[in-house]
């Protein structure tokens, strides 16, 4: 007779795991138990005939369940005398589940569960007539349903989360104990006869409930019934409230526009079945496959034309729903409360979260009411709660189908947190004495912020990533709030008992973030030291760990719409070669030595700094002074925009160099949408490269053809810009629009392609938010695959700032490897 002891690392805990474990150990007879350990899964097994066990391990790895997901494992046999006599003390005559250790002291966190899709099982009990799940809104399994949202700590049992405040029935009970059972060890369990319980705010504000679980489909049924009346209604979902009206009424569009003052920005809409989105969208196979999996997330798709008629949304709905752009965000219900939604109503619905501009969602229904509810400025017209707490407030994650493969652009729900599990090699400078396992915190940007734990094992040369959900910009005290709780939920997973203390605190080189401020924070308290990294190198660094391609030397093209560059200017547009053999980091000038800046899009000064990032016009401005002859030709194009005095005093900061410069080119995006007069103020982040991007489409729906670039040149690493911007003039004025929108976009993929066979690597890499525009992504994708160039975009983590934490957190790994 042999022990064996089996750890599983990675999305283990809350996907049904140790009931898999159990049910396959008793079919093959083994002795022993499955465990949730802090950082692991651990089956310890009693083996007298190892062709058995090999076949059991087999079995275990090809058939895990669909939500799991192991990174590692480690298998080895027990022959400790004092570790047999430990394990001996915890076997039973058969296979069972121990429940989980209280005072684990692993620090290595495994992955965190994520909340998914309710199953077709559960949806199926939940909508029969009769039986203990009959339209109860929150069924669940140990395959579906809330996981990270409901989760105050691990290991992941029900004492753990906000079902704590439910007892389970009799009944619920029994299905929780029983190894043969889909709710064996399913810690959301929960039916009618211990239900989590529906109440509606009516728009007098006054509680409506009834005495019996049963009856809370009638608040659905209300709730449907406000909803056909063109009602706006406040309704809590897994990870916080989302506002929700009648996609088909242009009326409740225009009113849910007004009051939440979102004049522009498409809503996201949910439908209640794939055949309804594809009547108004194009879906590819991979597209209905992200929409139809378990994480659920919106996905971006191309509208069908404007003369393809629909029964679903007319034209002017879907303009009004996503105003001047070719795309709608669509998602399917994913929740118990959003089927039963639709079985009362035929119309897609407008999907949106409950939250004020630049703030983070609403998880709490007394938040809510205080922010949205205030006599005279009330966002929704009723509100559908329920008495489960959400501890971890979470978005809706959002994909596109780009180049060919599904992106995230949005890293939430369904997918976050999320771990990444990387080997590496041994430094050679690394010395024997140095710290061999260590923390690394990266406190990511302003926008999109994020945050990073990487957890070092130098000896065992691993390392794995813990990268946080969505938060936001960092633009209100709200989203700053949600910043902090976000770190201090994840920060105990790294040290419960003695307080987190990273062996170093990385942060964005821009002294003005919040984020580098808090980094500054956190290092003083925890006597961290504290390591800024360039934004757009974090970027580079965010793909190359990606891909784990820190070993050989590659480019980097990293385009977005601003940070703050190492000599002080606004970069966004820049070309970098990684080169591993390289010294990482010069301790004298603070800067990353291994990433050298080889060209950069030609700067023009950012005229208003900040504001020209909404007021386009001024971006327009400045890059007809810098680059176009005879500027006062043009000048007429600004006179409803700016007062002869207003364009004086910008002329004489342009003409003083009170500005900072940029190469910026999502700046340059703004400046050609303005030329274009397809848009004078943006009214959301993205918008210009949106229309810009959505008229090239019409344009080649047209003509099919593509254009052909403007003129450009790259001289000295500076690409020039007076060819495109006079370009682009041209072609506005002979009316060229939709052609010039074409042109430019692709002008920017030959230019990528003109900065690879400039300097040749093994592999080009692309990151930063110009990545997220799908169209000028496919260009590049035709031109690299003619000219047999490989290249690589992120897949797994937004091209956004949402990925800057995780480079910053690879850098600052690089750089402890060499001290």
């Amino acid at each position: 007779m042999k022990i064996f002891q089996i750890e599983l690392f990675g999305i283990i805990q809350g996907v049904g795991f140790r009931p898999f474990v159990y049910t396959l150990a008793h079919q093959w007879g083994l002795k022993g138990y499955v465990q949730n350990r802090y950082s692991k899964l651990l089956i310890i097994l009693v083996v007298e005939n190892e062709q058995i066990l090999e076949s059991f391990l087999q079995e275990l790895f090809q058939n895990i369940p669909k939500n799991a997901s192991i990174h590692t494992s480690k298998i080895q046999e027990i022959t400790q005398k004092n570790e047999i006599l430990s394990i001996q003390q915890n076997l039973r005559e058969s296979f069972y589940i121990l429940g989980s250790p209280t005072g684990d002291d692993e620090l290595q966190p495994t992955s965190l569960p994520y909340d998914t899709r309710i199953c077709e099982q559960c949806l199926k009990e939940m909508l029969e007539e009769k039986g203990r799940f009959a339209h109860y809104a929150f069924t669940t399994c140990a395959h579906c349903g809330v996981r990270y949202s409901i989760l105050k700590h691990l290991p992941y049992d029900r004492i753990h989360t906000s079902m704590s405040a439910f007892q389970m029935c009799p009944q619920c009970q029994e299905s929780y104990n029983n190894p043969f059972d889909r709710r064996f060890h399913a810690q959301p369990n929960s039916c009618l006869q211990c239900a989590i319980r529906l109440r509606l705010f009516d728009e007098n504000d006054c509680i409506v409930t009834f005495p019996a679980p049963s009856e809370d489909d009638k608040l659905i049924t209300q709730v449907a019934q406000m909803l056909k009346k063109g009602k706006i209604v406040a309704m809590k979902g897994v990870g916080g409230f989302n506002l929700i009206a009648d996609a088909s009424n242009q009326e409740a569009i225009k009113t849910l526009r007004q009051r939440k003052n979102r004049p522009f920005k498409p809503f996201a809409v949910m439908f209640k079945s794939l055949e309804q989105i594809q009547s108004i969208a194009s879906v590819s196979a991979l597209e209905s496959e992200a929409l139809l999996s378990p994480a659920a997330p919106i996905v971006l798709l191309e509208k069908l034309r404007q003369n393809h008629t629909s029964q679903v949304l007319t034209q002017e709905c879907l303009e009004l729903l996503a105003p001047q752009v070719s795309t709608i965000g669509a998602i399917l219900p994913y929740n118990g409360l959003m089927y039963l939604l639709f079985e009362k109503l035929t119309s897609p619905l407008i999907f949106t979260s409950a939250n004020i501009p630049h703030e983070s969602i609403i998880a709490d229904v007394d938040i809510l009411r205080n922010k949205l509810g205030r006599e005279g400025q009330k966002v929704y017209d009723v509100i559908l709660d329920y008495n489960r707490e959400i501890v971890n407030p979470i978005d809706d994650s959002i994909v596109r189908l780009i180049a060919g493969k599904m992106r995230p652009l949005r890293l939430a729900r369904g997918f976050a947190p999320k771990s990444l599990r990387q080997i590496s090699s041994k430094n050679q400078h690394h010395t024997q004495n140095c710290e061999r396992s260590y923390t690394i915190l990266a406190l990511g940007a302003h926008q999109k912020a994020s945050l990073t734990f990487l957890a070092c094992d130098d000896k065992k040369a691993f390392s794995e990533a813990l990268i946080s959900a969505y938060i936001g910009d960092l633009e209100s005290k709200d989203s700053i709030e949600r910043y902090y709780h976000t770190y201090t939920f994840l920060s105990h997973f790294y040290a419960r008992n003695t307080g987190f203390k990273p062996r170093i605190v990385a942060c964005d080189a821009n002294p003005r973030y919040v984020s580098t401020q808090i980094a500054k924070e956190i290092a003083k308290a925890a006597d961290s030291d504290i390591l800024p990294l360039a934004h757009h190198k974090a970027h580079f660094y965010a793909i190359l760990g990606e891909y784990e391609a820190l070993s050989q030397r590659a480019l980097g093209i990293v385009w977005d719409g601003t940070g703050l560059g190492e000599d002080g200017h606004i970069w966004g547009g820049e070309a970098f070669i990684y080169n591993p053999s390289n010294p990482c980091f010069n301790k004298d000038s603070l800067v990353d030595n291994k990433m050298e800046r080889v060209a950069h899009f030609e700067e023009f000064a950012l005229l208003g700094g900040e504001s020209a990032t909404k007021e386009i016009a001024k971006v327009a401005l400045s890059l007809i002074w810098s680059f176009v002859p005879y500027t006062d030709s043009y000048l007429y194009l600004f006179e409803k925009t700016f007062t002869p005095q207003a364009l004086n005093l910008l002329r004489h900061s342009f003409d003083k160099k009170l500005d900072l410069p940029t190469s910026s080119v999502g700046r340059l995006f703004d400046g050609v949408a303005y030329l274009l007069g397809i848009l004078s103020r943006q009214s959301y982040e993205g918008q210009s490269g949106a229309m810009i991007e959505s008229l090239a489409l019409e344009h080649l729906y047209r003509h099919s053809d593509c254009e052909s670039p403007y003129e450009f040149c790259i001289h000295q690493g500076v690409i020039s810009l007076k060819g495109i911007v006079c370009g682009v003039i041209g072609d506005m004025l002979a009316g060229e629009i939709l052609k010039a929108c074409d042109r430019f976009l692709e002008t920017l993929a030959h230019i990528a392609l003109s900065l690879s066979q400039e300097f040749k690597t093994e592999n080009v890499y692309f990151s930063g938010g110009v990545f997220q525009n799908k169209l000028l992504c496919d260009k590049i994708h035709r031109l690299f695959s003619q000219n047999h160039i490989a290249y690589q975009m992120h897949t797994i983590l937004p091209t956004n700032d949402a990925n800057i934490s995780f480079g910053q957190a690879i850098y600052t790994r690089e750089i402890l490897k060499e001290r």
